[in-house]
């Protein structure tokens, strides 16, 4: 398989996971602004920390914006200064299925089209401003579709595998920033009683990730701040959970490597090493060690595991300055 295919491939799912987590991410703002009185609480700061921006959004848009409820939102969906705005990490995922439109089926590709067409069109403006809850459900709605066009309509082989590898990495990484949200808004997770507005976050947190009838399944109506970060963290059966999906894009990184393959050692090993990690440790191990300092590491451990993908599979070759400074962002 060419390494230029593989890359667009990998790229595709994972520009893709990045405007589905804006999407959530702001739907959880939503529903916590819904929920919970915000005074004295940072209601829109938490958003740009989480997605590693808030540095360039104070130098382009100033620090007095920092909490501004519609300045916010237009960086984080619309601003093209902004490397992984909504509107860019789109532009870059039909960019990447573009160069491999041989590659993809074409389902899929009029699929994203389309989403991209929404995006452009005076409609989805509309939308946005008169409701933004509905704007970010219909993103996630057209990501979702997307995902399912692919795996129903691809053939199962390595361009497949790549994708749903990046796609992996990608949602891991991203829960773990979605979970972390609680840290910037409201304070650390302890062993003491939460307050009121701890469990309105809690519950906003698993509304945005779709966990919200999984955790309660699971859990019989425990709802704390160790329960669910139990289940967003460790949980091996819910599809969005940071273990789960570091079991998951272990499965395609073996898929990929295949048996008496020599390459691919390095982002395997570091991939086994993280997976062992989650695999290993309890909840109260880390709400112990403390929460937010684990989330961090989750994220840029799955950074470095994806720098080493593309030195392993695409020639070490990386692709591009806007990728390269998207990789230091993550980070």
């Amino acid at each position: 398989m060419i390494a230029r295919v593989a890359e667009s491939c990998f790229w595709l799912h994972r520009y893709m996971e990045r405007v589905e987590a804006t999407a959530r991410l702001l739907g959880v703002n939503f529903s916590f602004l819904l929920d919970v009185p915000g005074d004295g609480i940072e209601r829109w700061r938490p958003l740009l920390v989480v997605a590693g921006v808030e540095e360039e959004y104070i130098e382009r848009v100033g620090s007095e914006y920092l909490n501004d409820e519609e300045c916010v939102q237009e960086y984080l969906v619309w601003s093209e200064q902004n490397p992984v705005s909504a509107w860019n990490s789109l532009c870059r995922a039909r960019e990447s299925a573009r160069t491999i439109r041989e590659t993809i089926s074409l389902e899929a590709w009029t699929t994203l089209n389309r989403f991209w067409l929404w995006m452009k069109s005076p409609e989805s403006r509309a939308l946005y401003s008169a409701e933004p809850s509905t704007f970010y459900e219909r993103m996630r709605e057209n990501c979702q579709l997307f995902n399912g066009v692919c795996n129903d309509t691809l053939l199962h082989e390595d361009p497949f595998e790549f994708m749903r590898l990046g796609m992996f990495l990608e949602r891991g990484a991203q829960t773990a920033r979605i979970l972390d949200t609680k840290y910037h808004a409201v304070g650390p997770t302890g062993e003491e009683a939460e307050t009121p507005v701890d469990l309105g976050e809690w519950i906003a947190i698993l509304r945005s990730c779709s966990a919200y009838e999984p955790f309660f399944k699971r859990s019989e109506g425990s709802l704390t701040g160790r329960t669910v970060a139990g289940f967003l963290l460790l949980d091996p059966a819910f599809p969005r959970s940071v273990t789960h999906c570091l079991m998951r894009a272990w499965n395609f990184l073996q898929l990929i490597a295949g048996e008496n393959s020599e390459t691919g050692h390095r982002s395997a090993g570091l991939l086994v090493d993280l997976l062992t990690q989650m695999r290993t440790k309890t909840i109260d191990d880390i709400i112990h060690t403390g929460l937010h300092a684990e989330l961090t590491s989750v994220v840029d451990q799955v950074t470095v595991i994806c720098r080493a993908v593309e030195e392993d599979y695409f020639s070490g070759r990386i692709p591009g300055e806007e990728m390269m400074r998207e990789l230091a962002i993550q980070g």
